[in-house]
């Protein structure tokens, strides 16, 4: 993980997507979790626009770096949001 706040919630973060019914493990979930952050914290936190033009765009990129389903996406938004309200 690139921050030591993520670090920090790595395992809250995965307890709270194994809750929401999550299948990939620690693992993945934290390789998908880095794309995550890396296109969407600057626009989703930051309000800069500087990698992406929308949170759609941001969200959609995620998907296709990290190879998930809009499902998948959203499991990985809502165990952050659960846990550290993320936008």
């Amino acid at each position: 993980m690139s921050s030591t706040s993520e670090e920090y919630y790595l395992n809250d973060y995965f307890d709270e997507y194994k809750n929401l019914g999550g299948k990939k493990n620690k693992k993945e979930y934290s390789e998908n979790l880095d794309i995550f952050f890396e296109e969407t914290y600057d626009l989703y936190i930051d309000g800069n626009p500087i990698k992406h033009e929308s949170r759609e765009d941001a969200n959609w990129e995620v998907i296709e770096k990290a190879n998930i389903t809009v499902k998948e996406f959203n499991l990985i938004f809502e165990s952050v949001d659960n846990v550290t309200a993320y936008t």
